[in-house]
């Protein structure tokens, strides 16, 4: 029975992961798989621990360090998160230019529609991101915060806040990253079309503009979705990077 707060506060860390992190946290992985799946890992990680953990006698001790065990975890899976929300950014801004967001806007009936270029820029950033083990680095991070910072530990404040504005930076210059090839292709578009309206006033650019805008955008796509692959990557090592930061106990 000793053992059972220890097991409660691990199980919370790992089922912030969990539910937070990408693929573990998809809409297609059912919540009594994620459930599992976390009191699984909390098992192992249990067999690691030489001794259980103290807690105070009093029922708030042990939910202010389950508040903080859920914290931790949460913040680990949501910083990997950021990953494909970079990539989902980017994908918003490139549909947006392309005139294909307009679909989502018309449909107030679907408030969460998936969109064609976003979704496969997701797909494409979770092969990626599985591809060069962001996953193990992910699972590999929080075991190791097991060891660094132990339950009841707690985690610097500042060390939460330096790895969600370093991952928050690095989402932000992926997106950039992600749409710069198709949002330079539409500036040179919109002055070719600027020029040609001017020089030829009878021709109607209002009825071909959106459709040549629409192929130019998915011809620097088709060329540029292998330059997807390194960014996830490098965005990943900068993952494992905060993680290490993270993981630095209070003193």
């Amino acid at each position: 029975m000793i053992w059972v707060p220890t097991l409660l506060l691990v199980a919370l860390r790992v089922a912030g992961m969990v539910f937070f992190a990408p693929v573990f946290s998809n809409s297609a992985v059912p919540v009594k798989v994620r459930v599992v799946v976390s009191v699984a890992m909390a098992l192992a990680v249990l067999a690691r621990l030489s001794r259980p953990v103290s807690v105070g006698a009093g029922g708030a001790d042990l939910l202010a360090a389950g508040a903080c065990e859920l914290l931790i975890g949460g913040a680990i899976g949501y910083a990997a998160r950021l990953i494909l929300t970079g990539v989902e950014l980017g994908a918003f801004h490139i549909s947006s230019q392309m005139g294909l967001a307009l679909a989502d806007v018309m449909n107030p009936l679907k408030a969460d529609s998936p969109q064609a270029v976003g979704g496969l820029f997701r797909l494409l950033a979770v092969v990626v991101f599985l591809a060069v083990g962001g996953h193990r680095a992910l699972v590999g991070g929080l075991l190791e915060s097991f060891e660094t910072v132990p339950p009841t530990t707690g985690v610097a404040a500042g060390s939460l806040l330096n790895l969600a504005v370093a991952m928050l930076g690095a989402s932000f210059v992926l997106a950039l990253k992600v749409a710069a090839p198709v949002l330079i292709a539409m500036l040179a578009a919109t002055v070719a079309l600027g020029l040609l309206n001017k020089m030829t006033p009878q021709c109607n650019l209002l009825s071909v503009g959106l459709s040549v805008r629409a192929m130019v955008a998915l011809a620097v796509v088709a060329c540029s979705l292998g330059v997807v692959a390194p960014l996830v990557e490098a965005a990943s090592a900068r993952l494992s990077e905060g993680l290490q930061v993270l993981t630095v106990p209070v003193r």
